[in-house]
């Protein structure tokens, strides 16, 4: 898995791209990707998937760590791009309930 990041304002967004997020080493270097936001003081993320074909509990797994390391520090993470696969886990998990999706990274950019 690749990982871009870019900034609109405060915002970062992660463009993800990539078969599946949760296999190792790719998650460990997301893991360390938000470490290093937080380090330097970024609490607004979004997380672009678009280019992620799937998502397995690891990756659900990062995502809500990431999310509650964002919000300890008083922040958020939001996702977007997300294809159709990924909004029928997240509803079945009811991880729908705790992430906000956007159709854009743009957009969930703004949103904060």
């Amino acid at each position: 898995m690749k990982i871009k990041e870019r900034r609109i304002g405060n915002v970062v967004i992660l463009d993800l791209s990539g078969k599946s997020l949760g296999n190792p080493p790719d998650s460990d270097v997301f893991k360390e990707t938000i470490y290093k936001l937080l380090n330097q003081g970024i609490t607004k993320v979004v997380i672009n998937l678009a280019d992620v074909k799937r998502i397995n509990s690891s990756g659900l797994e990062i995502l809500i760590s990431a999310l509650t390391s964002l919000k300890n520090k008083n922040g958020n993470l939001k996702l977007a791009g997300i294809n159709e696969t990924m909004e029928e886990i997240l509803a079945m998990t009811k991880l729908d309930t705790i992430f906000e999706t956007f159709e854009s990274a743009e957009g969930a950019a703004h949103s904060f």
